[in-house]
């Protein structure tokens, strides 16, 4: 892989999980970026249960894209595609079937990140993040 599509891919991966972040209160960063080695996740963070490979391409190859992702998760991990063309806004593809497993997934993660500003709160501190209001 050349350098310049290195670098498409690196930005990609801060943009993705910058928009994860914006969306939904989290706090997600590269994955390569923190935890070293080419065997690392696109993105880690606040959803552990949750394999994202990015893609910031013209034309996604859909179907590769979601073997590579589930081939990268962990058995307890819902794989799924972020995918973004020139453009155009980001979106997330899963198989039907793991749907309401990501569903679980996010909802674990609200209710950490709304325990978690609880604690802040009560302590009259806040840590920068403004989570979902809880459903």
């Amino acid at each position: 892989m050349g350098s310049m599509s290195k670098r498409k891919g690196a930005a990609g991966e801060r943009e993705a999980a910058e928009k994860l972040n914006e969306v939904l209160g989290t706090r997600f960063h590269r994955g390569r970026q923190y935890h070293g080695g080419p065997d690392s996740p696109d993105l880690a963070g606040d959803l552990p249960g949750l394999n994202v490979e990015v893609k910031r391409c013209e034309r996604l190859r859909l179907y590769e894209a979601l073997t590579q992702a589930r081939r990268d998760a962990s058995v307890t991990q819902v794989p799924a595609v972020m995918h973004r063309a020139n453009n155009k806004p980001w979106v997330i593809v899963v198989h039907v079937e793991d749907l309401i497993r990501l569903l679980d997934v996010v909802d674990e993660c609200r209710a950490k990140l709304g325990d978690a500003s609880t604690v802040l709160a009560a302590e009259g501190g806040s840590d920068g993040m403004s989570p979902l209001p809880a459903s």
